[in-house]
């Protein structure tokens, strides 16, 4: 074997080893893309259920809002009411 030959060999063998190690390090990306795709999924999944939350509160805020705004105009009313029938008699 001359010193060409010897050469070649070392090419190859690191080509072999580098072509190895690229294919180690991208089954270890894919991997990792998939769990970080998982993750998504599951973080999607609870803004999902965190909105429908924050909605939901959003709308019993509002009744109970809008509640307190006719009560307050139902006494109003009544006092209106009280003070017209004492002025009528």
């Amino acid at each position: 074997m001359d010193l060409k030959d010897k050469i070649v060999g070392l090419a190859l063998a690191a080509l072999i080893a580098l072509i190895g190690w690229n294919l180690h390090e991208t089954w270890g990306l894919k991997s990792a893309v998939i769990e970080l795709q998982h993750g998504q999924v599951t973080l999607s999944k609870q803004i999902k259920k965190n909105t429908n939350f924050v909605k939901q509160k959003l709308k019993q805020m509002k009744k109970k809002q809008n509640n307190k705004n006719i009560d307050k105009k139902i006494k109003k009313n009544n006092k209106k009411n009280k003070k017209k029938k004492k002025q009528d008699e």
